[in-house]
């Protein structure tokens, strides 16, 4: 019931202004029926109450969605004054000009003789009477935009607790550290040659994880040394196997990213990728920057078999594009595509 009365689809926007309209109106009508004991009618009365709504809530709507936004919110008080006033005035005269008296007559025949004549007393009066619904209407508004405010932050606590929480999880993961230190082993009893520079990038990427990946933003740079690192263990573990392609290009110097963005993409190439498949597969990492502007594709061969595009929906992609909407809302596109037993990610980020 929430989302329907805060949804911004246009059809739903238009269908509960006019569910408004037409209960404001009906009661009215109402009101006017019982208020003439019958005389007027009450068909008559609605399409007398009708015509005036019209330019009650014309009112309000010019208003709320024109002068608040672009004069009141501006602070141009002045400004807004006049305009409100004139505004007023002027579907006040347009008001007297269709009805003639015709609303007055139908709710409050009492109060209005024969002898009433069109006034500019007549007009302010009429004004003062619309701004009544003028208040409501803002007064409402606010309220729902209120709501719709709370719910929002809300709801952006809520998903950065469990970005957060995530991200923990994905820091501690056992299997990432596992197969690193198995990687040691193997390499000390078949290759001790490499052992000295695979500890060097292990020790790197720990202190990444565990260290600078904490803060909110870390270098490009070193973002982008920490997939190198990650990418040379990779490599020795998976051998010929795997074909792997990644060469940075651009300007990177003072540039900064959220920590482990790029990383949870590149990582999941592997996992989904070369470490699902026996055979010989490849991986293509490109990462370009051109005025502050970064490109970044993330692509692996995938095996036909499967559908690993499913299931990185629940696991390093999810929080991924969790992360890029909280960290970057309304700076980055991303599109994840699947063809040909081709796994791709490309994400364009304003850094």
């Amino acid at each position: 019931m929430y989302n329907l009365l805060l949804s911004q689809k246009l059809t739903i926007r238009v269908l509960k202004h006019l569910f408004l309209f037409l209960t404001l109106v009906m009661l009215f009508s109402w009101v006017a029926y019982i208020r003439s004991e019958g005389a007027t009618g009450f068909l008559r009365g609605f399409a007398m109450v009708f015509t005036n709504a019209i330019f009650f809530f014309g009112y309000a709507y010019i208003t709320v969605y024109l002068l608040i936004p672009r004069l009141l919110l501006k602070r141009k008080m002045v400004t807004f004054f006049i305009s409100f006033v004139a505004v007023g005035l002027g579907l006040s005269l347009l008001k007297f000009l269709f009805s003639d008296y015709i609303f007055f007559q139908a709710l409050s025949p009492e109060s209005v003789s024969s002898e009433s004549q069109f006034s500019l007393q007549a007009l302010l009066v009429n004004t003062k009477d619309m701004t009544f619904i003028v208040a409501v209407f803002a007064l409402v508004k606010f309220a729902k935009d209120h709501y719709a405010l709370e719910l929002n932050n809300r709801e952006l606590q809520r998903k950065g607790l469990e970005a957060e929480l995530k991200l923990i999880e994905h820091q501690m993961d056992p299997h990432v550290i596992f197969n690193n230190f198995n990687n040691l082993y193997s390499i000390s009893i078949y290759r001790p040659e490499f052992l000295k520079p695979t500890v060097k990038k292990l020790k790197a990427i720990l202190h990444y994880l565990f260290n600078e990946s904490k803060g909110d933003r870390v270098l490009l740079e070193t973002e982008v040394e920490m997939i190198k690192n990650y990418i040379g263990l990779e490599t020795l573990r998976y051998g010929e196997r795997l074909k792997i392609h990644f060469e940075p290009e651009g300007p990177m110097n003072g540039l900064k990213i959220a920590p482990l963005i790029l990383y949870s993409f590149v990582e999941s190439c592997f996992v989904y990728g070369a470490g699902e498949n026996t055979k010989e597969s490849w991986i293509r990492i490109e990462l370009k920057v051109q005025d502050s502007r970064l490109r970044f594709v993330a692509a692996n061969s995938v095996s036909g078999s499967r559908n690993y595009t499913t299931e990185r929906e629940g696991g390093t992609n999810e929080n991924s594009i969790r992360r890029l909407e909280l960290a970057y809302p309304n700076s980055h596109r991303l599109a994840i595509r699947e063809i040909e037993n081709e796994h791709e990610v490309e994400l364009h980020l304003s850094l």
